[in-house]
């Protein structure tokens, strides 16, 4: 899945978010990220249960996408946010108020993984925050119906304006994080 093969390789955290039936989530596991390595958010109940019960070796969090900073300890490190949340069908201030969120928590360097159904060119993850930047976009055809998926870079930073979590290892673990966030 074209999707997963935007993941960099490291040992910072993977967030998934809108997790949804697990399609992305086993994708990302056959492509390597081990379940230690990654955590689905998402915020429909019925998903939450589902995936916990395909997915027990992997942490879910049920809830939202806007205040992802509030379901991880600050001394984690996140490599890639993979999205599969349909960014350009929310109110412009919710878009903003997750973007802001990806800003937060991303590390140094880190990248967005944002998959959409809009197959138009995307400009929008960098324009709610200027230290994002486009780093690739592909059009899936394979896909039915056809998708894009759009990798963005988030640019470096001084290191006295450090993201919250950039330059840490994960230090909690999966099952620290899990019980954190059951509801």
């Amino acid at each position: 899945m074209q999707i997963a093969r935007q993941v960099p390789a490291g040992d910072g955290l993977v967030i998934e978010l809108g997790g949804g039936t697990g399609t992305v989530t086993q994708a990302l596991l056959e492509s390597g990220v081990t379940p230690e390595r990654l955590i689905v958010v998402e915020r429909a109940p019925a998903f939450v249960h589902h995936l916990r019960n395909r997915f027990p070796d992997v942490p879910v969090v049920h809830g939202d996408a806007a205040r992802l900073a509030h379901f991880l300890p600050p001394d984690v490190r996140i490599d890639a946010i993979v999205s599969c949340l349909p960014l350009r069908s929310l109110p412009r201030h919710e878009t903003a108020v997750i973007v802001e969120q990806w800003h937060q928590v991303l590390g140094e360097n880190g990248v967005v993984i944002q998959f959409t159904y809009d197959i138009r060119p995307l400009r929008y993850i960098a324009a709610y925050h200027p230290d994002f930047v486009i780093c690739s976009s592909r059009i899936v055809w394979a896909n039915a119906p056809p998708a894009r998926v759009v990798t963005t870079c988030k640019r470096a930073t001084v290191a006295s304006d450090r993201p919250v979590g950039a330059g840490h290892q994960h230090s909690r673990s999966a099952v620290e994080i899990k019980s954190r966030s059951q509801s």
